[in-house]
This record gives structure tokens, C-alpha cells and sequence, in this order.
């Protein structure tokens, strides 16, 4: 039976299909600070009894060819959680389809274990998983696909400005927060601002309207 969570921790749940691939995960992540391995399973049909509605969770995956048809069934499993895809390298095309299936970003199989357990406490907290530069070509490419612009229903300040630019370049609300000399629930009450005057609801549809309006935005 999984350990529970501290209250503060990032749930995380691993999908591998390999036995020793799940345990060697769940020995190297167990005691991390921030992260609670809450279970590691085979197959989407065990991640149920795993999900938890309100506290911050993170979903691993570990396949040998990420599927963005899985990341679809995955993201409609686990709607308020991140998901991220271990790739092998950041391959534009391949990234793009998997967040445009709802993943919430992808971490190479070379990324240090310090850029894994950042990247499972951000995806926690619904930020893009990707180096900035990556994130920044994605979601251009992303942006350059998506026919829906949504209005904004009232003006953003000059401080939102700053936040959504910064959050279009891949920056994590940590980032975001140390760039600007703000505090992280400073820049957490900014973004749900931005998101009612956007009319979005994720972190991606808010980068993808700064991408598509430079001209408010500066990008």
C-alpha cells in the first residue's frame, strides 16, 4: 500500500510497463524532497485507485515510443495532474504532438535527476516541462496550428504582461517569480488573473495566447 503524502509533497505515479524500469524509478525518486511515490503501475487501467482530485499529482511515463493517443486517454485519467513523457531527445515534432495530446511536457532520458524532480513538482503545479528554449519553439509551432483565438475580456496590467511573456518563454512561476523579484504566490495570483481575463484554463492556452498576440505581449 503506497505511503501517504506529506500535504506539501507532489503525488507521483509511474506508468512503465517494465517491472524493473517502475522499481528502479520508484527506489530513485522515493526519497526526494517534494515528490511521494504514490504507486507505479503497468498499464492505465490500475491509475483509478491512484488519482487524488485536489492535491498536486504527477504522472511519469516511461515507454519506449511516447503515444500521444496515450497521453490522450492519460490526460482524460488524470485531468488536474501533469503529465510527462520521458523522451529520448527533444524532438520538435514529437513534442508537439504529445502537448497538443495534453501532456504536460517532457523530460530527456539524459536531463539530470535534479531536472527530473523539478520537472515532476512543476508538471504538479500544471507548468510546462521543457528547457525554454524547446518550449518556446513548441509552442510557436503549437500556436501556428491552433485556429481559436479567444478575446481578452479585460485588459491586462503591465505586471500580467511581464508574467504571461515569461510564461510564453517556458519559464517555470519560480523562474517567473525570481525574474520580476516577486514572491511564487505573487506570481500564482497574477496567472489566475490573466487566465479569467483570457477566458483559458491551463497554463498552455494562456502561453499560447501570448504567442499569438506579440503584439501585446512583446514576444
Amino acid at each position: 500500500m503506497p505511503a501517504r503524502p506529506a500535504s506539501d509533497s507532489t503525488r507521483l505515479i509511474i506508468l512503465s510497463p517494465a517491472a524493473l524500469h517502475r522499481e528502479a524509478w520508484r527506489a530513485l525518486l522515493a526519497h526526494q524532497p517534494g515528490i511521494s511515490v504514490c504507486g507505479a503501475v503497468d498499464d492505465i487501467s490500475q491509475l483509478a485507485s491512484l488519482v487524488h482530485p485536489i492535491q498536486p499529482t504527477t504522472l511519469l511515463v516511461d515507454l519506449p515510443t511516447p503515444q500521444p493517443d496515450l497521453a490522450r486517454q492519460l490526460k482524460a485519467l488524470v485531468p488536474h495532474g501533469g503529465l510527462i513523457f520521458l523522451v529520448q531527445s527533444y524532438d520538435l515534432a514529437q513534442i508537439v504532438a504529445l502537448l497538443q495530446a495534453g501532456a504536460t511536457g517532457c523530460v530527456s532520458r539524459d536531463d539530470s535527476i535534479g531536472d527530473l524532480c523539478r520537472a515532476i513538482i512543476a508538471a504538479g503545479r500544471d507548468e510546462i516541462v521543457l528547457p525554454p528554449a524547446i518550449a518556446s519553439r513548441a509552442l510557436t509551432a503549437l500556436a501556428r496550428g491552433n485556429l481559436t483565438t479567444n478575446s481578452l475580456v479585460e485588459p491586462l496590467s503591465d505586471r500580467e504582461t511581464d508574467v504571461i511573456r515569461l510564461l510564453a518563454q517556458g519559464l517555470t512561476n519560480k523562474d517567473i517569480a525570481q525574474t520580476l523579484v516577486l514572491s511564487v504566490r505573487t506570481v500564482e495570483a497574477y496567472l489566475r488573473s490573466i487566465y479569467g481575463k483570457l477566458g483559458v484554463h491551463s497554463r498552455t492556452e494562456a502561453a499560447l495566447w501570448a504567442v499569438k498576440h506579440p503584439d501585446l505581449t512583446g514576444l
